[in-house]
């Protein structure tokens, strides 16, 4: 997955885009640009992202996909410098998918969004199966 139309001269990778330091205006630049190509969010078309719209997407592909954020800590590096990470994973046989790290919560699930649609895109990561008791319920709901 790259950031840009294949051809421009700025086209980066995915591992690129999760390893720019967000303090830079330019990066954060990039990140929106990024977060922008993916289709709920590319609404978005000249205004910030809101977190809560990315926050949104993220439960859309957890749903939708096997693959899920891990868990999410916050390291101390100085009395000044805080970097949150969160893994991910494939939901079914647990592989590690990776980790992105973050100097904030907007920064982390922002690259968090980027890194899972990287992964579902890749091929990689199937759609979960819907189970007997999900068919089930469906059915009830479909009843009604």
């Amino acid at each position: 997955y790259t950031c840009f139309k294949k051809g421009q001269a700025a086209a980066m990778k995915t591992e690129q885009i999760l390893n720019l330091d967000y303090r830079k205006k330019e990066s954060q630049e990039i990140i929106q640009k990024a977060l922008r190509k993916i289709k709920p969010l590319s609404k978005y078309s000249d205004e910030f992202i809101p977190l809560e719209a990315i926050e949104k997407f993220i439960r859309v592909l957890v749903q939708k996909y096997e693959v899920a954020p891990q868990w999410m800590t916050m390291s101390y590096f100085e009395p000044t410098l805080n970097i949150y990470s969160i893994g991910v994973k494939t939901t079914t046989d647990h592989k590690w998918l990776g980790t992105v790290y973050g100097m904030c919560l907007y920064e982390v699930f922002a690259k968090l969004a980027i890194k899972m649609y990287s992964e579902v895109k890749s091929g990689k990561i199937p759609a979960k199966a819907t189970t007997k008791e999900e068919k089930e319920r469906e059915a009830k709901v479909a009843k009604l």
